[in-house]
């Protein structure tokens, strides 16, 4: 320690020892963390390679099996399949074409060893082999152990002898089809697909093969059906340890096998019922440098203990002179400014404030966002609450109220831009703050483009007041700006700031209904959801049978008033409760099908488009048209019935002045659109024009018929008040005036009778 003294006797010399100290300490740990860092990527970067490798041989594996199901169930269900296997006495001569287009996608495989259909007295029917192996009779043994396997579309992996050496085993992975076992009485024959494994696996795996990594495959019953070595394909290793527990679903573990700790990866693969396990000592190897690396770690971490030891001793010198300067501080002038109960460090708070400031700006501006964020999702309540608690919006043992408002501009055709519903925000968001401050402290929040979120913490049963806060700030608002603004206040909280997590979902819900219900009116959340009384609905339906149209419209305007304190999802699921019940009434198909096999798209599409209250009612109206029309049809009001009752209205009631398009109308309880529509389908001209002509042939006649009939009396007699108008359209529909019409007709009479009188003569 004296030689330590001695060299460190300078300020320089002794903040440069510490400064290597600290250097030394520091290269110490982050060699250590370096080293377990690198380890741990070598580790996570083999479960990636190994995850990437069994993927892909997944994804190979599954899909030629995939390949092979269907080619099964393709032949399976074929003709000529279905006579292969239920036709006992079937002539494969009378398949050829069929069993060529099989022989032709047999060679076209490198793995599919043979296709067989056995029929219905548990024959081999057919049997047609490809060049990829030659096992031997396999014609007489498969029957057998497609029975012995009691298999009816599970497939199962086997060895056969080859017929070429005796010595040769051919794994094979039999993909049966049927629609009963071979040993059930109801057995209809089936299709079989062999499958060579070792063909199967060289697509598989590369032939280079490592012996510190290996990936098997395998079935539910154990069987090895993929080996990157290629040696164990169609044994039974169900009664090994490691390969049961990749069979129980265990995902990753460690085994000892053969004198090794082995790393097991296992995964289901996408082809049911097939398992695909990484087997490797490369983790195991890695784990065994740890020892070394322990023990390299304990000397460096003794060595840094030293170090740290020497940099404290080191340190108390080094800050020796600042404290000195410190305390002389302390009896200067500056000292009688500040706290005499602050440390050294008091001198430097001051630039701390200054700066803390700023920070806490933008701090506040996070957790606001992180407060509306998390009120949107409806996650972490209590986070949200603590940190409205710090934030003194909140206080412990003190109730809380909070009001959500929409806004929207008053014309819903005039879209804002982004710019300009920031400005409606802000200036909506000031009106409300300031006026809800007189009922406690208020903090607004923007909760998006067109909503705000204000927390009032007040006294206890102050929800009316908030109640009457609103609208007042309502009315302010639409004074400085045209906007319509849709508002809702919760009941008082007393929790720990959870409550409004909760509730704020729900307050959007209902805001959303009554926004499209234009219900502009102040609203309390209420604590449970309404229920509407089936009654409304039935009523309209009721009047949509009658054909009752103002009936079904006031039904309709009572229902949707009371629907306006039920959340936008309920109020849906009623709304299209009501469509589907008036669609299955009126026999409308686009919505009573979608009713029938519980589709709810359409109609959902619809209310979600919807714009406001006039655009649902005008729906719902349109809806009550075409299903009252249907209900006429099937009651035996036809169209042609329909219209042929119109017509003969006018005709009997020509001379009504007040006769018009509206009134027909609603004298057939649709509307007059509709009606138009209908009539100039039915007459071939306008309705107007209809009536214009039977006037006119009925004014015709009375000219003819009542010679003593002044141009008035026959003008009213055809439902005209004024006869000059009469006149007018009289004279546009034949040429000349009523009283032209009529000299020329009596003239023409006196002529012709005259002739007569000279031809008797």
């Amino acid at each position: 320690m004296k030689w330590l003294r001695e060299k460190t006797g300078t300020l320089f010399s002794k903040t440069l020892f510490g400064m290597l100290a600290i250097s030394l300490t520091v290269l110490v740990v982050t060699a250590g963390g370096l080293f377990v860092w690198f380890r741990t990527e070598m580790v996570r970067g083999y479960y990636e390679l190994t995850g990437a490798v069994m993927g892909n041989t997944d994804a190979v594996f599954s899909r030629n099996l995939s390949d092979a199901r269907e080619l099964l169930m393709e032949w399976y269900a074929s003709a000529d399949g279905v006579s292969l296997r239920l036709d006992s006495d079937t002539d494969a001569l009378d398949h050829m074409s069929f069993i060529n287009r099989v022989q032709e996608t047999l060679r076209g495989s490198s793995w599919l060893q043979s296709v067989c259909f056995i029929n219905r007295e548990r024959q081999m029917a057919l049997n047609m082999g490809s060049n990829v192996s030659y096992p031997e009779n396999l014609e007489r043994i498969l029957v057998d152990k497609i029975t012995q396997e009691d298999s009816r579309n599970e497939p199962f992996a086997w060895k056969v002898k080859s017929y070429q050496s005796d010595q040769e085993m051919i794994p094979l992975l039999t993909m049966p089809m049927a629609e009963a076992p071979v040993g059930n009485e109801n057995f209809a024959g089936m299709t079989v697909v062999n499958i060579d494994l070792a063909q199967l696996n060289k697509g598989l795996f590369s032939d280079e093969q490592e012996e510190q990594f290996r990936i098997y495959i395998f079935n539910a019953d154990g069987m090895v059906v993929g080996s990157s070595s290629r040696e164990e394909l169609g044994e039974d290793w169900s009664g090994k340890e490691w390969v049961r527990r990749v069979l129980d679903g265990e995902g990753q573990f460690e085994m000892k096998e053969d004198g090794k700790r082995w790393e097991i990866l296992a995964a289901s693969m996408q082809y049911q019922g097939f398992w695909i396990a990484a087997q490797s000592d490369y983790v195991t190897q890695i784990m065994n440098i740890n020892s070394i690396f322990y023990i390299i770690t304990a000397v460096l971490l003794l060595a840094a203990g030293v170090i740290i030891l020497l940099m404290v001793l080191v340190s108390r010198r080094i800050f020796q002179p600042f404290h000195q300067v410190v305390g002389s501080l302390k009896q200067s002038e500056i000292a009688e400014k500040m706290d005499p109960e602050k440390d050294e460090v008091a001198f430097l708070e001051h630039f701390y404030q200054g700066v803390s400031s700023q920070m806490q700006l933008m701090n506040d501006k996070k957790e606001k966002d992180f407060i509306v964020k998390n009120m949107l999702l409806g996650t972490q309540g209590r986070e949200v609450g603590l940190l409205l608690r710090q934030k003194g919006i909140l206080f412990e043992g003190k109730p809380y109220y909070m009001a959500v408002v929409f806004l929207e501009s008053e014309d819903r055709e005039d879209s804002l831009s982004m710019q300009e519903y920031d400005m409606l925000r802000n200036m909506v968001s000031g009106v409300f703050v300031t006026a809800l401050e007189q009922n406690g402290r208020c903090t607004g929040f923007e909760a998006g483009l067109r909503r705000l979120l204000f927390l009032i913490s007040g006294k206890e049963e102050q929800t009316q007041e908030l109640l009457e806060t609103l609208q007042r700030a309502e009315s302010s608002a639409r004074r400085l700006s045209p906007v319509r603004l849709y508002m809702m206040v919760s009941e008082g909280f007393q929790d720990d700031g959870s409550g409004c997590v909760r509730s704020f979902r729900r307050m959007n819900e209902y805001l959303k209904t009554r926004q499209l219900l234009g219900c502009t009116e102040a609203a309390v959340l209420p604590q449970a959801d309404e229920r509407i009384s089936e009654d409304g609905t039935e009523r309209i339906v009721e009047c949509l049978k009658k054909r009752d149209k103002p009936g079904y419209l006031e039904a309709v305007d009572a229902l949707l008033s009371a629907c306006g304190m039920m959340p936008y999802e309920a109020f849906a699921a009623q709304l299209e409760l009501l469509v589907r019940q008036i669609a299955r009434a009126g026999k409308i198909v686009r919505y009573a099908e979608g009713y029938k096999q519980k589709n709810t798209g359409p109609v959902r599409e619809h209310i979600a488009a919807l714009s406001g209250r006039e655009e649902l009612v005008l729906w719902l109206e349109s809806l009550y048209d075409e299903a009252a029309l249907s209900i006429s049809k099937v009651a035996g009001h036809s169209t042609a019935a329909l219209m042929e009752e119109a017509v003969d209205y006018i005709r009997n009631n020509y001379d009504d002045s007040s006769l018009s398009v509206n009134l027909l109308a609603d004298r057939l309880n649709i509307s007059a659109a509709y009606f138009g529509k209908l009539f100039t389908e039915f007459t071939g001209t306008k309705m107007l024009d209809y009536v214009l002509k039977v006037r006119m042939e009925k004014a015709r006649e009375l000219l003819l018929s009542e010679p003593d009939c002044d141009i008035a009396r026959i003008a009213e007699l055809v439902g005209y008040n004024n006869s000059t108008y009469f006149t007018t359209a009289f004279k546009k529909y034949y040429g000349v005036t009523p009283s032209r019409f009529r000299e020329y007709h009596v003239t023409e009479r006196l002529r012709e009778g005259e002739e007569g009188e000279e031809n008797g003569s």
